[in-house]
């Protein structure tokens, strides 16, 4: 199980080096497993991994938050020609709102996900 879910977290590893870390609202068709796949793997490993691994646990936590930045592709089209407007380019302004919507739903995502790491934490 454990070599699944390091297959699994390597594979995300490789498409977060190929993205922008500070862009909102990734398109979730660039995850080459699930979510809840990638996930479950984390959490895994986050488990099985001695205390001493700080850097690696660190990492992996980030990796988890980060998660909550891929969404649906269609909702990720909307976050870019929102934030395409916002940012003054060319863009529609229509989805301006709409982009600030699902940004905070992201934020809000991202926060729930530390939380459940936090609760994952022994005492």
């Amino acid at each position: 199980m454990l070599a699944l879910a390091t297959k699994v977290v390597s594979d995300y590893g490789k498409v977060l080096a190929r993205v922008d870390p500070g862009v909102y609202g990734l398109p979730q068709s660039l995850l080459p497993h699930s979510k809840d796949r990638i996930r479950t793997a984390i959490r895994m490993l986050l488990r099985s991994l001695p205390g001493e691994h700080i850097e690696l646990r660190e990492g992996l936590a980030r990796g988890y938050v980060y998660l909550a930045q891929f969404v649906g592709d269609q909702e990720a089209a909307i976050i870019s020609m929102g934030s395409n407007s916002l940012s003054g380019g060319m863009g529609d302004s229509a989805a301006a709102e709409p982009a600030m919507r699902l940004i905070n739903r992201i934020k809000l995502d991202m926060e729930q996900a530390l939380e459940e790491l936090h609760h994952d934490e022994p005492d």
